[in-house]
């Protein structure tokens, strides 16, 4: 590998890796990384010493490990279990591999988005070229730091529904809009959402940016956009806002169209009439079931039905929060409710929870 195995067996190195001494465990493990870091790790005894790595990892203090991620987080030959020892890590630790480590993979970042901190989604959403599975990832949780950095990184691809959302939440931020506006692959169909959410100053820029007709623009997307249609009293059943809401997912679930991503989504944009009804096919279980169960306890419905609908348990925290904020329930995931919500994960199947929430709306 290196002149440091040359000097040192496999059994002198592992020897001093199990050191009672930090300090020299510690010089060790930033010994081995410079090393690694000069080049690639050649010799057969490649597998052992990066296990010998990854135990001195485990014992090393915050401050070495970042030192040892910051030598060691562009290079593509990195032991790739220390790189996800990493990327799990304190976020001090975690940043400069989420930036730059080409041993991570889209969907280790993914799996990383869903499982870790608000701070590891903020440094995943800077990180060169991410693709669109990860910038979908990034978008669920509704976090404005992290979506901000995700549109202020150019090389990010987002997909069209990543952009639709966030265009929308840019009405709450005006750095956002920025951003957007600065954005060449901005969608066309959704100029007319950011011109209408902006001041008069970023519609300079808009129409700079993409080329748009101001005058003719201003008042007919402020109206298409912002102004609210007029109520109509109407008797026909047609018109029912809820009854368009149900055959839509009655028709997206006989296409194989329904899917967790769409509750997730229905919150993050308000949709509540949606939500409702696209959790509960989900969870096979009657729209007025769920709602009754949700009056009697929010949380823990709200947990039973993600179960039984399959939402990953990563996302129901942000779940509860988009709610909390739209003002659908006000409850707070804390002390006996957030742990009764984890046991509507942890002790029930899919389709025991599915039960448990009917039981809970008083159903027979």
């Amino acid at each position: 590998m290196t002149d440091l195995s040359a000097a040192l067996s496999m059994t002198q190195l592992a020897k001093l890796a199990q050191s009672s001494n930090p300090k020299k465990r510690d010089q060790l493990f930033l010994a081995l990384g410079s090393l690694c870091a000069v080049k690639p790790m050649e010799s057969l005894d490649e597998a052992a010493i990066s296990e010998i790595m990854f135990l001195l990892n485990k014992k090393a203090a915050d401050n070495v490990k970042q030192q040892a991620a910051n030598l060691l987080c562009a290079k593509e030959w990195t032991p790739r279990k220390l790189v996800l020892s990493w990327a799990n890590d304190e976020p001090q630790i975690a940043n400069p591999v989420l930036l730059k480590s080409p041993v991570l993979t889209d969907d280790d970042l993914v799996l990383i988005i869903k499982n870790s901190s608000l701070f590891h989604r903020l440094a995943i959403a800077g990180r060169h070229e991410i693709v669109e599975s990860v910038t979908n990832a990034l978008i669920i949780f509704d976090e404005p730091e992290v979506i901000i950095t995700m549109a202020a990184n150019s090389t990010a691809k987002m997909s069209m529904e990543t952009f639709a959302s966030c265009v929308r939440i840019s009405r709450r931020h005006d750095k956002l809009r920025l951003f957007l506006t600065d954005r060449a692959d901005l969608p066309r169909s959704l100029i007319p959402s950011l011109f209408a959410y902006s001041n008069q100053e970023e519609r300079k820029l808009i129409t700079k940016q993409f080329g748009v007709d101001a005058d003719n623009f201003s008042a007919v997307v402020r109206q298409a956009v912002l102004d609210k249609p007029r109520a109509e009293k109407t008797t026909t059943i047609s018109d029912d806002p809820e009854l368009k809401i149900a055959r839509l997912v009655s028709k997206l679930a006989k296409a194989n169209k329904l899917s967790p991503s769409l509750v997730i989504r229905a919150t993050v944009e308000g949709k509540t009439l949606l939500f409702e009804h696209a959790i509960s096919h989900l969870a096979d279980v009657p729209v007025e079931h769920f709602r009754s169960a949700m009056q009697r306890g929010p949380s823990i419905a709200l947990a039973l039905a993600c179960n039984a609908a399959k939402l990953e348990r990563a996302v129901f925290p942000s779940l509860h929060r988009n709610l909390n904020d739209l003002g659908y329930f006000h409850e707070t995931l804390s002390g006996e409710i957030a742990a009764k919500s984890v046991k509507a994960f942890t002790g029930h199947s899919t389709a025991a929870a599915a039960v448990s929430l009917r039981l809970m709306a008083g159903a027979n």
